[in-house]
């Protein structure tokens, strides 16, 4: 029973959630500077939530919320690292051309 929980359990879920954060990071430290920058925040604020997920008993609930929140935002960071700075809309960070 317990190769059954290890499988198809939570704790796998967690294991891929921080596959694709650490997945994430090493894209973001490839990037030029503005959305670097924006990425690596984003990314620390995850790795927060990534922690409590990983260290604390939770209940259930806290936890599918807290996981659920945690796809949401590496979604976010995804589609951030996929924009071009001149996308990012706010002046102080577009490069002069």
């Amino acid at each position: 029973m317990w190769l059954i929980d290890r499988v198809f359990g939570f704790q796998r879920k967690i294991r891929k959630l921080r596959k694709k954060w650490d997945r994430l990071r090493e894209k973001a430290l490839k990037k030029k500077e503005p959305i670097r920058h924006l990425a690596l925040e984003k990314l620390d604020s995850i790795e927060n939530h990534l922690r409590i997920l990983e260290e604390q008993r939770l209940s259930r609930r806290d936890r599918a919320r807290l996981s659920k929140e945690i796809e949401i935002d590496l979604a976010e960071v995804t589609g951030l690292l996929e924009s071009k700075p001149e996308e990012l809309g706010s002046p102080e960070y577009q490069t002069k051309g």
